[in-house]
């Protein structure tokens, strides 16, 4: 039984963004921390994000990124520019932390909540950005709260005796109703693309029913500058100060 959890997503290498989001975290009261994925990619510090969850004893599933670079989906499946921070990532990641990436389960089970990277029905790749898809994963779905990331926006959905419903995530919480199923996506800690360049992460308060959605400033050039001394393309830096 977890009352209170730390809900994270989509960190992709970025230890800044990530220690500024576990620092916000140790002043709350959580049970456990959770990952939906995407560990590594795209940021230059794979292997320190990996070490950080193990010692927050993080409960995570597989994201594409991770499966991908522990060889457990093609490389074919990313653009160029993806492709070439895989590669540079296999390079760099010793043989137990591509270990522990391969050994992530796509799917985790709770007693109140299922966690994936995409979607039940595609576990890896499929993104839940509208209320159709979100329909398809609640038909699936056998635990009062589904949480995903993948799409690298802060949200969800709940359903409502069979509608589907965005979640206003722009109030900073939200209640959550006894009748309800949720689908909660915290966001992107490592790489945001709904505008907002902080790292997003949400709080679940499963015994208040209350989910926070919460956003931390971070050294966005200290991961910039990160991303270019390692090599890696410089279309991932220039982003995040974008938010997009």
């Amino acid at each position: 039984m977890m009352p209170r959890i730390g809900l994270l997503s989509d960190i992709h290498g970025n230890l800044p963004a990530l220690d500024a989001v576990l620092a916000a975290l140790a002043k709350e009261t959580i049970d456990r921390i959770v990952c939906c994925g995407d560990i590594v990619g795209y940021g230059p510090w794979p292997g320190e994000v990996i070490a950080r969850l193990r010692v927050a004893d993080a409960l995570c599933v597989q994201g594409n990124h991770d499966a991908t670079t522990a060889g457990r989906l093609p490389l074919d499946y990313f653009n160029v520019a993806a492709r070439a921070v895989i590669e540079w990532t296999r390079t760099v990641l010793p043989s137990n932390q591509v270990a522990y990436l391969r050994d992530l389960p796509q799917t985790l089970v709770e007693d109140q909540f299922v966690v994936v990277h995409g979607s039940l029905r595609g576990p890896l790749w499929e993104y839940m950005r509208d209320a159709f898809v979100a329909g398809e994963t609640f038909s699936l779905l056998d635990r009062p709260f589904g949480l995903f990331g993948h799409s690298h926006v802060q949200g969800g959905f709940v359903d409502l005796d069979g509608r589907v419903i965005p979640l206003d995530r722009t109030t900073g919480s939200v209640d959550l109703l006894p009748a309800g199923r949720y689908l909660i996506n915290p966001g992107s800690v490592g790489q945001p693309r709904d505008g907002d360049p902080r790292a997003a992460y949400a709080i679940i308060d499963f015994a208040e029913r209350k989910v926070f959605f919460k956003r931390v400033p971070y050294d966005i050039q200290a991961t910039m500058q990160g991303i270019l001394h390692a090599g890696l393309p410089p279309q991932f830096a220039e982003r995040l100060q974008r938010g997009r």
